[in-house]
C-alpha cells in the first residue's frame, strides 16, 4: 500500500496557499503550509515530503534560497518554483539548482496539477531505484519496509515466502512484535541509525536490524536468521551452568542463583533456607560396585530428590557426593520438615545392585547478618555434625551469633 504524496505549499500569500492547499487535498494528496522561508525549513525538518510548492519572492529568503535548504534537509524532495516575475534568468537558476520545474503567475491549474503529479512519480521512481539498489530483489533475507503510518509497503521475495501474512498483520505480527517502541523512537529521532531486537516466530528465532532511511522516509527492517545461533549459545550456556552427570546446577550456578537469593531476603526481609546434604559411605558404592553403579546412584537420587522438593526449590551439585538444596521462602521449621521429608525418600528407595542408602543432611536458615560465605560455613558444619553424631539424620546449624 503506497501512502499518499504529501505536499508542502510555500507562500507569504495566505488566501493562495490555503486555496492551493484545499485544491490538492481534493485530488488526493497530503498537504502542510508555510509561510516563509523558516516555516518551510522547519517543516522539512519535522517530517518528509514529495514535493515542495515555492513562491519565489518571499519575506525572509528566496525561494531558490528555501529550494537550497530543502535539498540539503531531504535530497529526494521535489520542488517546483512559482512565480510572478518570469524572468528566463530565473527559470534557468531554479532548474541549474535543482528545481523540479518552474510556474509563472498566474498559472493554469491543469498545468500545475500535471506538473506536480509527474514531480511525484519522479520521486517514486527514485526512491524505488534507491530500494532496489540497496536491496537487491533477490536477497536471501527477509526485508521489510514500514511507512510512516506504520503500515507494511514493501516484502522482498524472501519475506513474503516465510511471512506470507506479514502485510495484512503488519507490527502485530510476531516478528515485528515487541519492536514497536524501537519503531516508534527511530520515527520520532528522524534520525539515520539502526536499532538490534531480537524476536521469535514459531521456533525460528530472527535478529531485527531496524533502520530509518531519511532519503525515503521509512524504516526498513532486516531479519537476520540466527535460529542456529541461539541454540549453539543455550548450548554452551548449558554446558557452563549444568552439571553433565545429574543435568542439574553446577557449583558455579548455584553458587550465583544462591547470591541472587540472598540479596533478594536481605531487600525484602524474606525467611530462605539451604539444605546440604550427601551420601553416607559412598566410597564404599564406588569401590565395590564401580563407578558406573555410583553414577546412577547419584542420578537416581538427584530424580528423587526433584520429584520431592517445590517448583521453586533448586537442587545442585556442590562436589563428589554433595549436593545442595536451595528453598527460598522457607524458614527454619519449614526446611527441616523438607529435608526430612528428602531424607526418609532416599532411605525408602531401593537401588539396583546396591541396595538401600542413607543420606545425611545440614540446614541453615538465613540471618540478615549472613554473608554466602558465612552461611555455606554454617550449613557445612551442620552436615559435618550429622555425619559425626551417627549420619542418616538432619541436623539443624547454629545461629549466626553462636557460630563465630
Amino acid at each position: 500500500m503506497k501512502a499518499k504524496a504529501k505536499i508542502l505549499v510555500v507562500d507569504d500569500d495566505v488566501n493562495l496557499r490555503k486555496t492551493l492547499a484545499d485544491i490538492l487535498r481534493v485530488k488526493g494528496y497530503e498537504t502542510a503550509v508555510a509561510a516563509n522561508g523558516t516555516e518551510a525549513i522547519a517543516a522539512v525538518e519535522r517530517e518528509k515530503f514529495s514535493l515542495a510548492l515555492i513562491d519565489l519572492m518571499l519575506p525572509d529568503m528566496s525561494g531558490i534560497e528555501i529550494m537550497t535548504h530543502i535539498k540539503a534537509i531531504s535530497p529526494l524532495t521535489e520542488t517546483i518554483i512559482l512565480t510572478g516575475h518570469a524572468s528566463m534568468e530565473t527559470a534557468i537558476e531554479a532548474t541549474g539548482q535543482g528545481a523540479f520545474s518552474y510556474l509563472i503567475k498566474p498559472y493554469q491549474m491543469d498545468e500545475l496539477l500535471q506538473k506536480i503529479r509527474h514531480a511525484v512519480e519522479r520521486k517514486q521512481a527514485q526512491e524505488e531505484i534507491l530500494r532496489l539498489a540497496s536491496f537487491p530483489r533477490l536477497l536471501p533475507s527477509p526485508v521489510i519496509e514500514i511507512n510512516p503510518a506504520g503500515e507494511v509497503t514493501y516484502l522482498n521475495p524472501a519475506a513474503e515466502r516465510l511471512f506470507p501474512e506479514l502485510s495484512a498483520m503488519g507490527q502485530s505480527h510476531a516478528l515485528l512484535r515487541g519492536s514497536e517502541e524501537l519503531i516508534a523512537a527511530l520515527w520520532q529521532s528522524k534520525q539515520q541509525g539502526e536499532a538490534v531486537h531480537e524476536a521469535k516466530v514459531g521456533e525460528a528465532a530472527y535478529e531485527l536490524h531496524i533502520a530509518y532511511v531519511r532519503e525515503v522516509d521509512l524504516i526498513r527492517i532486516y531479519a537476520l536468521d540466527i535460529t542456529q545461533r541461539k541454540r549453539d549459545e543455550e548450548e554452551i550456556h548449558l554446558l557452563a551452568t549444568t552439571d553433565s552427570l545429574t543435568c542439574i546446577a553446577n557449583r558455579r550456578e548455584f553458587s550465583a542463583i544462591l547470591g541472587r537469593e540472598i540479596d533478594r531476603a536481605k531487600r525484602y526481609g524474606t525467611p530462605m533456607s539451604l539444605a546440604m546434604y550427601d551420601l553416607d559411605y559412598f566410597k564404599h558404592v564406588n569401590d565395590t560396585f564401580g563407578h558406573d553403579v555410583g553414577d546412577y546412584v547419584l542420578q537416581a537420587v538427584t530424580g528423587l530428590v526433584k520429584e520431592n522438593i517445590r517448583a521453586n526449590d533448586v537442587v545442585g551439585r556442590w562436589g563428589g557426593e554433595e549436593f545442595m538444596v536451595l528453598m527460598p521462602q522457607s524458614d527454619m521449621q519449614a526446611a527441616r520438615n523438607a529435608s526430612e521429608k528428602l531424607r526418609l525418600a532416599i532411605a525408602g528407595h531401593h537401588f539396583d545392585k546396591v541396595g538401600n542408602l542413607t543420606a545425611s543432611f545440614g540446614v541453615a536458615a538465613f540471618e540478615p547478618q549472613d554473608d554466602m560465605n558465612a552461611l555455606l560455613k554454617r550449613v557445612d558444619d551442620a552436615l559435618y555434625r550429622a555425619k559425626d553424631q551417627g549420619r542418616n539424620r538432619v541436623e539443624i546449624a547454629a545461629d549466626a551469633a553462636a557460630s563465630k
